[in-house]
């Protein structure tokens, strides 16, 4: 199938995959309710620190279970007292002595990993395949991290692809180039396996831009130096993108940045990111962590805005139809072939 037919299909998600459901912040003794892959889903933290995930749906009638109450790790649906396990089972009820043999919602596999809460929503007992993604630079070895979660009217696809495409960033966010580069080097390394697609850019030494002196905490005299810069861009998984970013100075890595992008599907055009801005360096500004997270939601502010754009433009098409690509696009469509390639795996196409 060549890639003009491919882009005809609808590529809606694999569900087979890891993603992120929740920050591990964001889940305490109460309930945290949240929609993924068209499925809601209820969160909490039980007495020993671990997490529990049912699908937010009473066995009994359709009523969130997050609109119910606590008893100690017992959740109790609000609207006829079914009480509920952490495993899903349906253990009492108060209208007779014993519930439906056998009843349960299901309960959703999940692993807690530094900021991240991972669900495995796909077919039951596929997470012992694979484990979530590792991150080691979202917990430890230097690394400090600040992040935010969004949703955006936009599908899984169109954000990979967005972001396996840097070179919009000229156009798009002028601010974040070093002064006297008017366009990014081609993209010419790119690395595909079966399931993941890197890329690898070097930039030309150039002064650091305004964003890049105020977080790199350098003295004035070293700020009017150039750098060198190397940025990658990797489509870990289905669920997880990863963007490097150093600055080179003349005795190695000023400033490393990692932005990384939990992307989970909410439903076929709308997806959550959780975004996580990691740094460490032998010289950043106190107040680097509020510095990042500013520039990099404007960033994400204007990459929304042109994301469900895109979308809207995909949805208003009455027919398909065909659109050129460049030779920055070789990673995304790399990501886009293997997008489809699970999806239909997943429907036995």
């Amino acid at each position: 199938m060549n890639d003009t037919a491919r882009n005809h299909i609808l590529v809606d998600y694999p569900r087979d995959c890891w993603y992120v459901v929740a920050t591990a912040a964001e889940v305490g003794y109460g309930f945290t309710a949240r929609r993924v892959l068209d499925t809601s889903v209820v969160l909490f933290r039980l007495s020993d620190g671990a997490i529990a995930a049912l699908e937010d749906r009473c066995a009994h009638r359709p009523y969130p279970l997050s609109a119910g109450h606590r008893e100690d790790d017992f959740i109790v649906c609000g609207y006829h007292g079914c009480t509920y396990d952490a495993t899903g089972r349906w253990v009492s009820v108060r209208s007779q002595d014993n519930p439906p043999s056998s009843a349960r919602v299901r309960a959703f596999p999940v692993v807690e990993r530094g900021p991240f809460v991972w669900i495995w929503a796909g077919t039951p007992g596929g997470e012992r395949l694979r484990p979530p993604p590792a991150t080691p630079w979202l917990h430890g070895d230097g690394w400090t991290s600040v992040g935010e979660r969004r949703e955006v009217a936009a599908s899984l696809q169109v954000l990979h692809e967005h972001y396996l495409d840097l070179s919009n960033v000229v156009a798009m966010h002028p601010e974040m180039v070093p002064p006297g580069i008017e366009a990014l080097p081609p993209l010419e390394d790119v690395e595909v396996s079966e399931v993941s697609v890197s890329y690898r850019r070097e930039l030309p030494e150039a002064p650091l831009a305004p964003w890049e002196a105020e977080v790199t905490g350098l003295d004035d005299a070293t700020v009017s130096a150039s750098f060198g810069r190397t940025e990658t861009g990797t489509f870990v998984t289905p669920g997880l993108h990863k963007q490097t970013y150093s600055i080179i100075g003349a005795t190695g890595p000023a400033l490393e940045l990692v932005r990384t992008h939990g992307f989970t599907p909410r439903s076929s055009g709308v997806t959550h990111v959780f975004l996580q801005i990691s740094w460490r360096g032998a010289s950043v500004s106190p107040d680097i962590g509020k510095q990042l997270i500013e520039v990099f939601h404007a960033m994400a502010d204007r990459d929304i805005a042109v994301l469900e754009t895109v979308q809207r433009c995909l949805d208003e098409d009455p027919m398909p139809r065909r659109y050129v690509n460049v030779k920055a696009d070789r990673a995304a469509v790399r990501a886009r072939r293997i997008l489809t390639a699970m999806v239909e795996d997943e429907r036995g196409v």
